[in-house]
This record gives C-alpha cells, structure tokens and sequence, in this order.
C-alpha cells in the first residue's frame, strides 16, 4: 500500500483496569488514545464535512504483563471476542456549544487504567468495519488479521469501507504520552488508520452546450461496469519492531475469487450535461486489476434546428474495455477512488474517457481518449 491516506483517531479516552496482571493496586493513570487528523479528505474530528468521518472503531488490546508468561486480553470479554467498540463524542467543556478539537473524546464502555509493572506493556490492534459484524472479521491476533467477501459470509456492499489502523507495539502509561508524529499528536496510543477498500465511479457529461442556431439534448441509461471481481479476501500480517513502542504498518494483498461479474449503474434515462452525471455512482470495489472491466451503457442525442427539423440518433457504446486506452487505469489498489469520465460530443459522435485516479490524501491522474 503506497501513499495511503491515515487517519488519527484519538481519545483522551478514560479506561478501567485489568486487575489479573498484577496484585498491586492498580494504578491512577488511564489509557488514552489521542486526537488528530491526518487525512484532511477523512477527517475524524468534522463528522459533518466527510463522506468518511466515523462515530466508532474497534480496538483490540494484547497485554504483555510483568511476570506472567502468556499474553492476556486488555479489553471487554469472551462475549465480544475481548474487543472494545470506541465510540465519538463531545464534550462541551466551556459550554459555548461549539465543537472544538480539544473537546473531543473517543469513549469505550467503560474505563481501562494502564498495567503498573514496570516491564508490562500492551499492543493494540484497531479497525473499523461500516457493514461488518464481529463474526466477519477473522484471527485477530497481535499478528494476523482478515476479512471475505464471498457472497455468503458477506456481500460486499456500495458503501462498505474498511480501514486498518497501523498496529501500535509496546505501549504503557511512560510512554504514550511521548508520540508526536506530525506535531498533531501530543499523548496517548496512535491510532493511525488505512483504507483497504477501492472505490470507482464513472461520471457521463456532454462536452458543450448548444450552439448558435442549433441546438441538442442527451440523456444515458443502461449503465454496466462489467467483468470486475465482486467476492475476494484479505489476509494482513504484522511483526514487531525491532524497538518499541512504535507502529508498524500490516502487509497484505487482497486475493479475488469466484467469477468476474457486472455491476449496474442508473439504468433509468437521464439527462446529461457538461457538469456530468454520475452513471454509476461512486462505490466500493474490492482491489484488483481490472484489466478485463468495461463499461457500457446506452445514450440518445437529439439535434434540433427549428420546431419542425430535429435529428434523434440512439447508439450503444458496446463494450469499451478499460485496458484498451493508450494510458490505461486498470489497477484499482487500496486507498485509491478512480473516476472514468466519459465525455460525448454531440457535433462529432465522439467519445472522450478520461480516467482519474485520487489517493485520499494526494491526487494523481493521467488522461485517457478514445476516438
């Protein structure tokens, strides 16, 4: 995964102890996972500006105890696979109702206070699934995490969106108030997140508005994107750094499975214009090379001259394959939204396709035409 766009989710999040490490009293200091935001496309903290903003992620915590031999779960129980759901919240600290950066809080259940030992640590493992359940999300170790698609586990859904955050080693109360990446993190564990999912989109436009004397509509219907993988699985690994604490991001490719498959856009008539229509609406799509996609869809163009004299054409695009054009995007990679903008020419009977592709942090794009 290559320029992957992160998200710093955070707290200043008051936990309660895991008493079976030690028989000591347990200590004052609670754990806390900081606030801040590190994608400005995906921003936690302004849940009203993003498609992507969140009220709750999952956290898994690994607890290395002084003195004990084995490694213990930190959090929830067996009921929920020892996992705690972090929910977002506000707290109106000078009661002006405004939500500002300092007044947010990432809150479990309940509290959770960090090991006294001096040698104890935990590592924490945290995701958020929109569509998913507990039961979607398999070996979930300090080591190994995974999700499939497969149509009867789970459908992969329009919305869906997964994200990993990279995996913090070797935390405790003396040390999770030192990370400061980016100066946008002053205390607790970083909670850095990855996208995993693909999203694409095709938007269908006119490439001008009448002329002088003349003048046309046109409207698309029938919208495919055909032979693209709908069911697949993820398997990610993590290993601990050679020093700690620290974050280590999971390696990992998405493996596609069963057979290729469409996907339908807006199927009803619409009409276009020159600012475009979105004919297959944004969406999630498993990573893969799409070498063999299409698309497809059918439109009408009407040219009328005066009240009495008009020309109406109806034509079917056929299969336009993706890797046919001379700069082709057929690799669809985790993180990554690839837009496909067709563009008709209604003088010409020409069709223009320019596809881009947006990292959610940094944009690239390259221009695709077909004549």
């Amino acid at each position: 995964m290559k320029k992957l766009a992160v998200i710093a989710f955070a707290a200043l999040v008051a936990f309660s102890a895991c008493s079976k490490v030690e028989s000591e009293p347990r200590p004052a200091g609670k754990v806390t996972f900081a606030v801040g935001s590190y994608a400005p496309a995906t921003k936690a903290v302004s849940l009203e500006e993003s498609v992507d903003g969140i009220t709750a992620f999952t956290s898994k915590g690994f607890l290395h105890g002084q003195g004990v031999a084995t490694v213990q779960d930190f959090f929830g129980s067996a009921s929920n696979n020892y996992t705690e759901t972090i929910s977002y919240a506000w707290d109106d600290a000078d009661s002006d109702s405004t939500k500002d950066a300092g007044e947010v809080s990432w809150l479990p259940s309940h509290d959770y206070y960090w090991p006294k030992g001096t040698s104890s640590y935990v590592n924490f493992v945290s995701w958020y699934d929109k569509n998913g359940t507990p039961d979607n999300v398999a070996s979930v170790s300090e080591t190994a995490i995974s999700w499939t698609f497969d149509g009867t586990n789970r459908a992969l859904a329009a919305d869906d969106n997964i994200m990993i955050a990279d995996e913090a080693w070797g935390y405790k109360d003396s040390n999770a108030t030192e990370y400061t990446s980016a100066s946008l993190v002053a205390s607790g564990v970083p909670t850095l997140f990855h996208h995993l999912l693909s999203r694409v989109r095709v938007v269908v436009k006119l490439s001008k508005d009448s002329d002088t004397g003349v003048s046309w509509t046109a409207s698309a219907s029938n919208f495919v994107l055909g032979n693209v993988y709908t069911t697949g699985s993820l398997a990610l690994t993590n290993a601990e750094p050679a020093s700690t604490p620290g974050t280590v991001a999971w390696e990992g490719s998405w493996a596609t499975s069963g057979t290729q498959g469409s996907v339908a856009g807006v199927s009803a008539q619409t009409t276009l214009t020159t600012a475009g229509v979105e004919m297959l609406p944004e969406r999630s799509m498993i990573p893969q090379s799409a070498t063999a996609a299409y698309i497809s869809f059918t439109y009408v163009v009407r040219t009328v001259y005066d009240a009495n004299n008009y020309i109406e054409e109806t034509v079917n695009t056929g299969n336009i394959r993706l890797n046919s054009f001379t700069t082709p995007v057929t690799n669809w990679a985790m993180n990554k939204i690839i837009t496909y903008t067709v563009t008709i020419n209604p003088e010409m009977n020409q069709i223009l396709i320019d596809p881009t592709v947006v990292d959610w942090a940094d944009p690239v794009s390259s221009t695709l035409n077909i004549e």
